[in-house]
């Protein structure tokens, strides 16, 4: 089968990564239907004009309500599907992926994470809430039967987001400002799972894995060197200690168990463990899939300046 001939359903469209996996399936040729809880939502990347083509289809579902499933794989009649993993599923979305594959899906594209490693049920992969859910859901998706690709990806560009107040204001506060991220960018982590979505020539038959990581390495204080340059401005760093970033994290609506689990990853890179030992191999892979190079820090700032206007 071409991807031509493909017909896929995208859910979480209004997402960033949804939103490039839809675009990207959609560059190859096929037909696209965004699985949204709220067919009304704008879309953020897609114009009016995107939507009129005759390869966009909006249908209503929503991954927490397996009934809304069976109706929009059949009316869509897609046979491959992008997910994303739901934390507030209490079944690791077994009844999801039953349902999928049940209705006619033969092969799932996962959202999964970077904090997965090696078998999904590996116990080491069970120790913190992140890797956890990832791990779990990855689990799940493996005993349906499905064909699948967990798409495992580390740092997102867009954690940069938690700072913009202290980036227009010119003084941002940072936890461990030392350790090192990959700032990989969330248009590249979709559009790396729209290739997969849309070309049978890029999947396994049976369960495959995708690690991404961002092209570069950057501690916290040199991103914000970058980030400021990149804007023409100044941004000084205050240092806080755990205590204080749990405190600015829950103001900011993250669960607890998620600034937990962030906050002992960072003390652990902070007191030398090595969290990207594969980098310089795992780096390659959005280049393999997305057939271009990928976004450095500086270019997905730039394409978002305007999240970062000075009030």
């Amino acid at each position: 089968m071409s991807s031509s001939d493909q017909t896929v359903l995208v859910f979480g469209p209004t997402g960033a990564v949804g939103c490039a996996a839809a675009i990207e399936a959609h560059r190859r040729g096929a037909h696209v239907w965004l699985a949204m809880r709220d067919t009304n939502k704008t879309i953020k990347g897609l114009s009016a004009s995107d939507l009129d083509s005759k390869r966009y289809t909006k249908v209503q579902a929503d991954l927490t309500k397996p009934d809304t499933l069976k109706e929009a794989v059949e009316q869509s009649g897609a046979t491959s599907a992008f997910v994303y993993t739901v934390f507030e599923s209490k079944d690791s979305m077994r009844g999801t992926f039953d349902t999928l594959k049940a209705a006619g899906i033969q092969h799932v594209v996962v959202l999964s994470s970077y904090s997965v490693k090696g078998p999904a049920e590996d116990k080491n992969n069970m120790e913190t809430f992140i890797g956890a859910a990832h791990a779990k859901t990855e689990v799940a998706l493996k005993e349906s039967g499905l064909a699948s690709t967990a798409v495992r990806p580390m740092y997102f560009t867009s954690n940069v987001f938690w700072y913009t107040d202290g980036i227009c204001q010119g003084n941002v506060e940072l936890l461990y400002p030392s350790i090192k991220f990959d700032y990989i960018s969330p248009t590249d982590i979709g559009t790396v799972c729209g290739a997969v979505l849309g070309e049978p020539r890029f999947r396994s038959q049976h369960q495959q894995v995708i690690p991404l990581c961002g092209p570069q390495l950057h501690t916290q204080r040199e991103a914000m060197r970058i980030i400021g340059e990149t804007l023409g401005r100044e941004i000084e760093i205050e240092e806080l200690n755990e205590d204080q970033f749990y405190e600015k994290q829950t103001k900011h609506g993250m669960p607890p168990p998620v600034i937990k689990t962030i906050t002992e990853d960072m003390k652990k890179s902070n007191e030398g463990h090595n969290a990207y030992p594969d980098h310089a191999e795992v780096s390659k892979n959005v280049s393999r899939y997305a057939e271009r190079d990928p976004m450095t820090l500086a270019d997905w700032v730039s394409a978002n300046k305007a999240a970062f206007a000075a009030a």
